[in-house]
């Protein structure tokens, strides 16, 4: 598993256990003490170590527990500081690899295959081509984006496609032009800062 899956892995499991947890304390009527917040946690930590989907972070989450069932273990605030730490880290990847991972994003939840662009290939309906070009050139050295980078699309699904970019706050998508005719879109790809 490459180290940003692993960080979103690990990133997913806090979020969600600390959404649970909140949860959980907004639908008690009466204050839930710290005790208690550890025991929530841990119960809904506790069965993801069986379950195969998290066998890379199965150690992480076990130390988690631990800190949950220690006597003066705060999971909650551990948790906190660990997302908080997450956050950094998503923010300092760089915007070559944030491409990537959107890529891979649209096509695991969305469908939406992606392939460099090949004047000499017949296009495919509900695939992303990206220019070479834009790869090269909209990208210093280091990963930074200088440019934005074009998406060409033939779909019906194109403004759809653009709201589950924005959704992922990766990059910020433009539809520059549509032709609805053939239901071709030309989408740009501008760095969120």
């Amino acid at each position: 598993m490459s180290k940003e899956k692993y960080h979103q892995q690990l990133s997913d499991v806090i979020e969600n256990s600390l959404l649970h947890l909140y949860g959980q304390v907004a639908s008690n009527d009466r204050f839930v003490p710290l005790a208690r917040r550890n025991d929530i946690v841990c119960k809904f930590l506790k069965p993801k170590l069986k379950q195969p989907c998290y066998k890379s972070i199965k150690g992480d989450i076990k130390r988690m527990i631990l800190v949950g069932q220690r006597k003066d273990g705060d999971l909650e605030a551990k948790l906190n500081e660990l997302h908080s730490m997450s956050v950094d880290f998503q923010k300092k990847a760089n915007d070559a690899q944030k491409l990537f991972d959107l890529l891979s994003i649209l096509l695991s939840k969305h469908g939406f295959d992606s392939k460099i662009f090949d004047e000499s290939a017949q296009a495919e309906p509900e695939v992303i081509y990206v220019l070479q070009d834009h790869l090269e050139n909209c990208f210093e050295d280091n990963g930074t984006q200088i440019a934005p980078v074009s998406m060409l699309i033939e779909s019906d699904r194109s403004l759809e496609l653009i709201e589950f970019i924005n959704a992922t706050q990766l990059f910020s998508a433009e539809l520059k032009e549509s032709d609805s005719n053939n239901q071709q879109s030309h989408i740009l790809l501008h760095p969120v800062k």
